[in-house]
């Protein structure tokens, strides 16, 4: 079900983290992929432990004593964020040393299939967690207005990389000048990742879009926290005292409050918690394609979804294919994401499956994340279902069925091409409908020019960059 969310979801610094099916580009990047860089070579590194493994503290890191792209282990380091997650279900969260101060923080980011299973497991950190973690270190270009700067961040590719020890209190976070921590202030690097507070600052840009606003000193507002709904907007003028760990995102250094008590002198509602009562959503009962795709399951949650039919085979990248209630009809598909898992490429149309996973939406368009050995299980075979037929402008962008057969088999007949491929490989037929190429190679594609007929176009229905699409999964998809 594509719900109302804007298209300014979560973006995080990792560049290694692309969800690239073109069902939906990732928003989990912000930064130039330049791990391994950094300004300033390290001086030191510090023993192993035999094994390859770094035993290291946030503060080495963050003073350039540890070399970019080791696997380190940081251990009794507290929470101090939520831990937020990407439409790709990818999480962020930030912690830091006990004894807090400068360089005393980072932002960790959790690869999707991870984030799902700590899910599953009840174990996604929160605030005031003291953990050990275990990740790969690595530095990423951050191009502000004086220049290049690199950020720091730990990448968890693992469950069992994130251990929780115990419980303790996080930081007091240090009061700091706005103009330090903005775009090329003195101190960027200095607090990076670590929570402060900035006191009696007004508003003086109350929108820069993709929900931040500016305060005194040049200091951008980020709302990552308050996502999907977006964060708070106060008007010009208004007086705040923020407090958030300082952040860096699409070419700027930004301060990003974790909940409305970051917020002192405006009233507002949503964002997360700072708690350290907060419970994580473990797995759910079994549900349907139905539940899911009429808003009865919220998002972020671990379903299970038992005897679908594969529908689909794998996209032309290898990282997703489609699945069907056997009863069909209306809200009866949805997208299963499992990220080039090897273990899922023997998957094919008319399996029957029993998926465990991430139900997100991804984009506005509904997947599930099933990307560990064991979230699918092929019970049987099927039939594939019999496509729809349906108008394709009731299932183009903005038709009326269009919501109702995402992700289904459609069917659109005898139709003409309006306009011919466009820079993507995409092309639309009567009733503005784009058909997509989401199966197919750049080679195997065909580019039919304006006024050439198709007696059926079918596939399944799809939505990314804000358009529903028809995605043919074979020549024979593709009826002249």
């Amino acid at each position: 079900m594509r719900r109302l969310v804007p298209c300014t979801a979560l973006c995080l610094v990792a560049c290694n983290a692309f969800n690239n099916n073109t069902t939906a580009g990732d928003d989990a990047t912000a930064t130039e992929s330049t791990a391994g860089t950094t300004d300033n070579p390290p001086t030191t590194t510090q023993p192993t432990d035999g094994g390859g493994l770094t035993d290291t503290t946030i503060y080495d890191i963050q003073q350039n004593k540890v070399t970019p792209s080791t696997l380190v282990r940081v251990k009794d380091v507290v929470v101090v964020s939520p831990t937020q997650f990407s439409g790709s279900g990818a999480g962020s969260v930030f912690v830091q040393e006990l004894d807090g101060g400068e360089y005393s923080g980072i932002q960790l980011y959790i690869f999707p299939d991870t984030a799902t299973e700590l899910m599953a497991q009840g174990k996604v950190p929160k605030p005031g967690d003291k953990i050990t973690v275990v990740g790969e270190y690595v530095e990423y270009k951050a191009m502000d207005d004086t220049g290049e700067e690199t950020y720091s961040e730990i990448n968890i590719s693992l469950p069992d990389d994130i251990t929780i020890t115990g419980t303790a209190d996080a930081p007091t976070p240090p009061v700091v000048s706005p103009p330090d921590i903005a775009n090329g202030g003195a101190l960027t690097e200095v607090w990076e990742g670590t929570v402060v507070t900035i006191e009696d600052v007004d508003v003086t840009n109350p929108d820069l879009g993709f929900g931040e606003f500016e305060v005194t000193g040049g200091v951008r507002v980020d709302d990552m926290f308050f996502l999907p709904a977006g964060g708070p907007k106060p008007p010009m003028g208004t007086t705040l005292t923020l407090t958030g760990p300082v952040m860096y995102n699409f070419g700027n250094f930004k301060l990003a409050p974790r909940g409305c008590d970051d917020f002192v002198g405006f009233e507002c509602e949503g964002g997360n918690t700072t708690d350290t009562d907060t419970e994580t959503t473990g797995p759910m009962a079994a549900v349907t394609i139905y539940d899911i795709q009429q808003g009865m399951v919220p998002p972020m949650q671990v379903v299970t979804v038992e005897n679908v039919i594969v529908t689909s085979p794998l996209t032309f990248k290898g990282d997703g294919f489609f699945v069907q209630d056997p009863q069909g009809g209306e809200y009866s598909g949805i997208y299963v994401y499992i990220n080039q898992n090897p273990d899922m490429l023997a998957v094919q149309p008319g399996d029957v499956v029993t998926i465990n996973g991430l139900y997100n939406e991804f984009y506005d368009m509904s997947q599930i994340t099933a990307g560990q050995a064991g979230d699918v299980v092929v019970t049987g075979t099927d039939a594939v279902p019999s496509p729809i037929v349906l108008d394709p402008a009731d299932i183009a962008t903005g038709g009326m069925m269009s919501e109702n057969y995402e992700s289904v088999l459609v069917s659109v007949e005898n139709v003409t091409v309006a306009a011919a491929a466009d820079q993507y490989g995409e092309w639309t037929v009567d009733g503005d409908l784009f058909v997509s190429d989401l199966f197919f190679t750049t080679d195997e594609w065909p580019q039919p020019m304006p006024g050439d007929t198709f007696s059926s176009l079918t596939g399944p229905l799809i939505y990314n960059f804000e358009n529903f699409k028809l995605a043919p999964r074979t020549a024979e998809d593709l009826a002249p």
